[in-house]
């Protein structure tokens, strides 16, 4: 299905990605000893630009390319001969006129595009010959063509006496990059005086953290260290800065601004493990995890956010967002004045059904851990909010969750079926559809989508098709305008 022209414009988080695959996660019981149910993520993006468009890489096995930042096209990316299970943290540069892919805990990879077809093409090796695979490794080619790896490491610390995750890099090889070039070194380590990257969802284990998702990003002759902590399951989950001014493995100081992205409440909880890079027009984004986290520790979603340069050459994020914002290429920069109009309008909705302990207040909630789920035996649901006001609306937001997936049994996940009117009088019912997606064939688990704008004081979700065997559940429905 084409998209509609007015979507063009503007993105939402968390992003809107079609064919978001099955979480793999090699942690597969929970804490009853018993399996987790199937569920999909997608998570710790890394960026390339390459001829004219932006390739985004997220962990288990899936490229996406775009011109836009806005329009997103999955690309199938999977390297021959990798271990089974988990593929996390995928980094691809320009190696000579090939691209060297790397994965954690994997072998390094090359390939003829971006997108492959990838080789093995062997295990890092220091220079004592001893060989490795890295962890949540990062690639970074410089200006000169050098090549560089960043990636998590640990020990005992020599003060504190417990153990500790740090930053250790070295230089590839160019000519063949599975060697090292140097002795790893260490660019920098948990510190328990950075308080954002201590332990848990209020940082409150000071004893330890998790310094993760290495990435290297150069801006204006500066070189950025972006690292994550304090744990992907959390809220607080978050990615902070070093830089230097003397090159890609020495030097690094933590700049004053830290954590760069941070965000424990709402949608878009937790804001860590990505990476940072330049966009259209000489802008700077950041791409980042978020937290889902209903059925498995590790269940995620992404989402992208601008990045400015302060005064001091420090990098900075105005804001996390999770509302309309103009697509990259457009003249207007930032958000588009579109509020969220559904969010806790609990005495003016009403539904068809629900089932027993998924109140159609859920959809409104602003919650990634609660759903609406009508009755199985409601054949076409539907959801209707009261505004209270005249708004003219111009997008919505559907988040959904595949209630009775089983990938293991064949219940996949698939394109939902709906619809969205408005009214301008709920006496006088006179509805309009402002988003036809009653033939929608495109599987996007969360569905942004830009329309042609329509003034009105009610909206009505309605659901007309589910893939087969999955119940359709709502975790948010929003529609976004002004007055």
């Amino acid at each position: 299905m084409a998209l509609d022209i007015y979507r063009k414009k503007t993105w939402c988080n968390p992003l809107s990605m079609p064919d978001v695959h099955r979480g793999t996660d090699s942690y597969r019981m929970d804490f009853t000893g018993e399996p987790y149910r199937s569920y999909r993520s997608i998570s710790d993006p890394s960026v390339l630009y390459h001829d004219g468009k932006w390739y985004l890489y997220p962990s288990y096995d899936m490229a996406y390319v775009s011109e836009d930042f806005v329009n997103w096209e999955y690309v199938p990316c999977t390297p021959p001969d990798a271990v089974d299970g988990p593929r996390y943290s995928p980094a691809v540069v320009p190696c000579g006129d090939r691209f060297l892919l790397t994965i954690s805990g994997e072998r390094l990879f090359i390939g003829n595009t971006p997108t492959g077809p990838f080789e093995p093409l062997g295990d890092c090796i220091m220079p004592n010959g001893a060989r490795f695979k890295p962890c949540d490794p990062g690639l970074f080619r410089d200006d000169d063509g050098r090549i560089y790896i960043y990636w998590h490491g640990s020990r005992t610390h020599p003060v504190r006496g417990v153990w500790s995750s740090l930053t250790l890099a070295a230089e590839l090889d160019a000519n063949d990059p599975c060697r090292l070039l140097c002795e790893p070194v260490m660019l920098n380590e948990f510190d328990p005086e950075h308080t954002w990257e201590c332990f848990g969802e209020y940082n409150q284990n000071t004893s330890k953290g998790w310094i993760e998702g290495q990435w290297m990003f150069k801006h204006n002759g500066r070189y950025y260290l972006i690292y994550s902590g304090c744990g992907t399951e959390f809220g607080a989950y978050a990615m902070g800065v070093y830089y230097s001014d003397k090159g890609p493995l020495e030097g690094f100081v933590y700049q004053k601004k830290n954590p760069l992205t941070f965000n424990r409440t709402g949608l878009i909880k937790g804001a860590g493990h990505g990476s940072v890079a330049h966009g259209p027009n000489n802008s700077i984004w950041v791409f980042y995890t978020t937290t889902m986290c209903y059925t498995h520790c590790y269940e995620r979603r992404i989402g992208m956010d601008r990045l400015e340069v302060d005064e001091n050459g420090e990098l900075y994020c105005p804001a996390i967002t999770d509302t309309p914002q103009y697509g990259a290429t457009e003249p207007e920069i930032g958000d588009t004045g579109l509020k969220p109009l559904t969010v806790y309008i609990r005495a003016r909705h009403r539904a068809s059904s629900h089932s027993e302990g998924r109140d159609s207040l859920y959809a409104l909630d602003e919650s990634m851990q609660t759903w609406w789920q009508p009755a199985a035996d409601d054949k076409q649901p539907w959801l209707l909010v009261n505004l209270e006001g005249d708004f003219v609306i111009e997008a919505s937001r559907i988040i959904w969750y595949d209630v009775g997936l089983d990938y293991d049994n064949g219940v996949l996940p698939g394109p939902f079926k709906y619809k969205i009117e408005a009214c301008t009088s709920l006496e006088k019912e006179d509805w309009t559809v402002i988003l036809n997606m009653t033939e929608n064939n495109e599987d996007r688990c969360i569905d942004y989508r830009s329309f042609k704008p329509f003034k009105g004081s009610a909206v009505r979700l309605t659901i007309t098709g589910s893939p087969e065997g999955i119940t359709p559940g709502v975790i948010s429905f929003s529609v976004f305008g002004k007055m």
